[in-house]
């Protein structure tokens, strides 16, 4: 199989991720950045994370990656806005890092394991460029650990639907609960693993992105077409997210995992 990010790099996705930042989703890393420090972030995505992080570390430098060049232009273009000074944002492989054995003192990821078909290899190729006695931080969710109410057949189906469409594009949705594993296979020591949920509000958030992506799915993954699914399936699927996300019971709690490495 291919290796596909599923979400994918539409306005809709890039505008759910751009909510993202160090404060609500890269919280556990923050006890480990200092001021001076040379930090890299992989999987930066449009850049929101990675700030946070540049502005925890000032004067140190921040250098976020990703392989899509229109969410580096993005990050570009925030960190240009916010007249951040010291980050820089470059289009690289995050199997192949254009970096130099021991380059940085600390290594940063978020939501990007849960889409990679070997992730021990681009661990191994971070901890290559991390210095001796630096430390990675990786989160990405567990699919496994939703909390969902009141849920229906079709609504249950369109949640199933994507983390199917996940595994179809070589990610793993139930990566989270083996971060742990996957830092000490890689030659990480002094682990250290914790979980946390996040509550959506709105609910319109998270189930417009969501049936957003299963819609596009007839022509982004040639769904239709390769008989994975059918359009009358998909409208209806994408509808069950949008009537749940008005229903005044509704409730979405999404698990994430993180975990902490160390160079020896």
């Amino acid at each position: 199989m291919q290796e596909k990010y599923t979400p994918g790099y539409s306005s809709n996705a890039t505008n759910f991720m751009s909510k993202r930042t160090l404060d609500t989703h890269g919280a556990f890393f923050k006890p480990y950045l200092r001021p001076g420090m040379k930090l890299l972030d992989c999987g930066c995505g449009p850049g929101t994370i990675a700030l946070g992080l540049a502005k925890a570390i000032f004067p140190g430098m921040l250098t976020g990656i990703d392989r899509e060049v229109s969410q580096i232009q993005i990050a570009t273009e925030s960190a240009f806005t916010q007249c951040v000074s010291n980050a820089e944002f470059l289009q690289a492989n995050i199997y192949a890092l254009p970096f130099a054995d021991n380059s940085f003192d600390a290594i940063f990821s978020h939501a990007l394991f849960e889409h990679l078909q070997e992730p021990t290899q681009a661990l191994r190729e971070m901890w290559r460029v991390l210095k001796p006695g630096g430390v990675v931080g990786v989160r990405s969710p567990d699919w496994g650990g939703f909390l969902i109410a009141p849920s229906t057949p079709e609504l249950e189906k369109a949640f199933s639907y994507y983390k199917w469409l996940q595994q179809q594009n070589s990610g793993n949705p139930n990566v989270g609960r083996e971060l742990r594993a996957l830092l000490r296979q890689s030659g990480f020591t002094n682990i250290k693993a914790s979980a946390c949920y996040q509550d959506y509000e709105p609910l319109s958030e998270i189930t417009e992105y969501l049936a957003v992506r299963i819609e596009a799915s007839a022509k982004v993954d040639e769904a239709v077409e390769k008989g994975w699914t059918d359009e009358r399936s998909l409208t209806a699927m994408s509808e069950a997210l949008r009537k749940w996300s008005q229903h005044p019971d509704a409730f979405f709690a999404q698990s994430w995992c993180e975990a902490v490495g160390q160079k020896g």
